[in-house]
């Protein structure tokens, strides 16, 4: 299969992406990509903030030479914040990203992703992969669920059968290892001396948000009052309770919201049971992942007004939302408007 530039930017674990990276540094040069006020430079900024405050990092098309460039150069910048938790943050951002992606990819193209990109040996059948036990073990040896042991699998012939979806999760993992494992090669960084700035105000942003964040959270959690849901939030739950199937970022959006202000993952389970293709032992698997208490032991945020934009998910339809930048902060600002009467 012919991979597009498209590709290359959605996906960089891929043979093309290194490519075009190699080939607008040598026609660019590094000191033109680092430039002050450049376009790379930028986006790699906005890519690390998306990570921080959406957990999910999206995919600018308006420019693939500045998308394909913006991860390595992002990756230069986290190497010199030198923190392990922006680390782990960005990269679980960019394999939420991927896997998003991978979703809507057909079979055909899985199967050359993965091939290309990770070098597994890897079958196809109909609607099934069956991928050889070696590359399984190491791609899900960081998943902590029982779901994804090797006993719990059905192995053939030394093959390990996955459906699509786990599939596109083993390949979202696999790029998540390979951006920590780049992240924590020892090397020296040197940077262009205009960079520091830039690097430091990034890292003085970091270690005074990410706190705030968890305060947040923990100010409002316990505090259920729909009367004070953003519209966005509303328009799910509407959806939900006519059992359409929503996408995965709006199921991302609705769990991660209701978790966050307080409700528990089996008392979600009924908001999902509706929808066309429910299944209770992997909707509280997927609920328990985003409340933080199996996996990556991460507790996840929704995503920003900003990425719910992007995503088609924002139906503003009152002056607050156009005073917020993400759905808890409206939440927040309602409730204390409710109870002042």
């Amino acid at each position: 299969m012919v991979f597009s530039k498209l590709d290359a930017a959605i996906y960089p674990f891929i043979n093309l992406a290194s490519q075009i990276v190699k080939e607008l540094e040598e026609n660019l040069g590094i000191n033109v990509i680092l430039s002050p006020g450049s376009e790379v430079l930028k986006r790699s900024i906005e890519r690390i903030k998306e990570a921080i405050y959406s957990r999910v990092t999206s995919v600018y098309r308006a420019d693939l030479d500045v998308e394909i460039l913006s991860h390595p150069v992002a990756m230069l910048l986290l190497k010199s914040i030198k923190d392990t938790r922006l680390l782990h943050i960005y990269a679980e951002a960019e394999k939420n990203r991927v896997f998003l992606n991978l979703l809507s990819e057909d079979y055909e193209k899985l199967l050359a992703l993965a091939i290309d990109g990770f070098n597994w040996h890897v079958i196809r059948e109909n609607y099934t992969f069956f991928i050889r036990f070696d590359d399984y073990l190491k791609a899900s040896i960081n998943i902590i669920d029982s779901h994804w042991k090797l006993v719990n699998r059905k192995l053939v012939n030394g093959y390990v059968e996955l459906s699509r979806r786990d599939f596109s999760r083993l390949m979202a993992e696999a790029y998540k290892t390979r951006v920590l494992e780049k992240a924590s090669q020892e090397e020296v960084i040197q940077i262009p001396e205009h960079i520091k700035g830039i690097v430091e105000e990034l890292n003085k942003e970091v270690q005074g948000v990410l706190p705030k964040v968890d305060v947040r959270i923990t100010h409002i959690s316990g505090e259920f009052n729909p009367l004070a849901f953003p519209p966005c939030i509303l328009r799910l739950l509407e959806d939900a309770d006519k059992g359409k199937n929503l996408p995965h970022m709006a199921r991302f959006t609705l769990a991660t919201f209701l978790i966050s202000i307080g409700k528990r993952p089996e008392e979600l389970l009924d908001i999902f049971r509706k929808m066309p293709d429910y299944d209770e032992r992997k909707t509280l698997y997927h609920l328990r992942h985003v409340a933080g208490e199996i996996g990556s032991r991460t507790k996840y945020i929704p995503p920003s007004c900003a990425t719910l934009r992007t995503f088609n998910l924002c139906s503003p339809d009152d002056d607050l939302c156009s005073k917020v930048k993400h759905p808890l902060i409206y939440y927040s600002k309602k409730l204390r408007t409710i109870k002042r009467g």
